[in-house]
């Protein structure tokens, strides 16, 4: 299965990134608001609550770039 995107019909904006942990071998990235107030906005649920039940998931492989998808966390 495969997803081709052309970069020139994207929003594009440009996000921090942060090493963090021992030796750095973790990395946080920032995700713009605008598609965490969309996607909350899909799920029904408020931007802050939408962050609390959900986390993306970075696809990778042998293609250029990363995808991101959400996921819905199990209960605690």
């Amino acid at each position: 299965m495969g997803i081709a995107i052309d970069l020139k019909d994207t929003y594009q904006q440009k996000c921090k990134m942060y090493a963090i942990g021992k030796e750095g071998r973790a990395t946080t990235i920032l995700i713009p608001r605008a598609v965490i107030e969309r996607k909350a906005r899909e799920e029904g649920l408020l931007p802050e609550e939408f962050v609390k039940q959900f986390h993306v998931i970075a696809h990778y492989n042998n293609f250029d770039g990363i995808f991101y998808t959400f996921e819905k966390q199990p209960p605690h």
